[in-house]
């Protein structure tokens, strides 16, 4: 099974309940994990000097000056950077970030100009307050926040904070597993379904059904990958109560079967 690091596992320290962390990239030792590997934390990395790549749920993504990483708790996830890089590091406990609304699903934000400014005097500021073992859950809100407005600034769809659309997201994360069908997920909205669709592909460039098979393929990947479930097992899980069309819609999306799939990605 897939490896799933606490806060405490990555700072070594001990295992006590640790809400947040937040320190520079650089003074922030990089511990030893495996390959490939899941936080039970969410996760803000801002590079401000360096280069690299950063695969977040098998995506991956260049490492540059300025941008921001967002990993949530479930993503899998590995990076690779060069040793020059310089930034900063904010982790946040899995049920203080529910509490807090931080269930974004977009992998980084390019900031600049204004929005770079204030994120490099808030960060200093952070990080004294945490050093001086303050609370700083309100800080840890108004960075987010930032990050919210600045993709907003950019008019980025993924990073939409409309209220319906972060619902949505909520709720398909903690039902991606079930056989949910997409007038549920309406109706616990208090929507009709053509307006979810309305909204979805206004603010994600796609209909909630497909939004929901994403969501699904990518857990799809995480099971056959690592797991020892059956392809028969991981398709009644994700909702596909016929093996057959799961693996036909799994080729149509990556264009393997999940066999093949296996064969090309999973570690030997």
């Amino acid at each position: 099974m897939l490896k799933v690091y606490a806060i405490s596992d990555l700072l070594a320290l001990a295992p006590d309940y640790i809400p947040y962390y937040v320190g520079t990239f650089e003074n922030t030792e990089d511990p030893d994990v495996e390959w490939a590997h899941r936080h039970s934390f969410f996760s803000l990395v801002w590079f401000t000097i360096g280069t690299g790549s950063y695969v977040i749920d098998f995506e991956e993504y260049e490492i540059k000056p300025n941008r921001v990483f967002f990993v949530s708790p479930k993503q899998i996830h590995n990076w690779d950077y060069s040793d020059n890089c310089r930034g900063f590091i904010l982790t946040i406990d899995r049920v203080l970030g529910e509490e807090l609304n931080l269930n974004y699903r977009f992998p980084y934000l390019d900031i600049h100009g204004r929005s770079k400014d204030i994120l490099a005097k808030v960060f200093p500021d952070l990080i004294e307050n945490f050093q001086s073992q303050r609370d700083i859950i309100i800080d840890i809100k108004y960075i987010y926040r930032l990050c919210e407005r600045f993709s907003e600034l950019n008019q980025c769809k993924q990073y939409s904070t409309n209220p319906h659309i972060i619902a949505f997201k909520k709720l398909v994360t903690e039902k991606e597993t079930q056989n949910q069908s997409i007038e549920s997920y309406a109706n616990a909205l208090q929507l009709t379904l053509a307006e979810l669709n309305a909204i979805c592909k206004k603010y994600l460039g796609t209909t909630a059904k497909q939004y929901v098979l994403d969501i699904k393929l990518t857990e799809a990947k995480r099971f056959l990958l690592y797991s020892d479930q059956h392809v028969s097992e991981i398709a009644f899980q994700l909702g596909f109560e016929d093996s057959s069309y799961f693996s036909r819609f799994f080729k149509k999306k990556t264009t393997l079967s999940p066999s093949d799939f296996l064969k090309k990605y999973r570690k030997q």
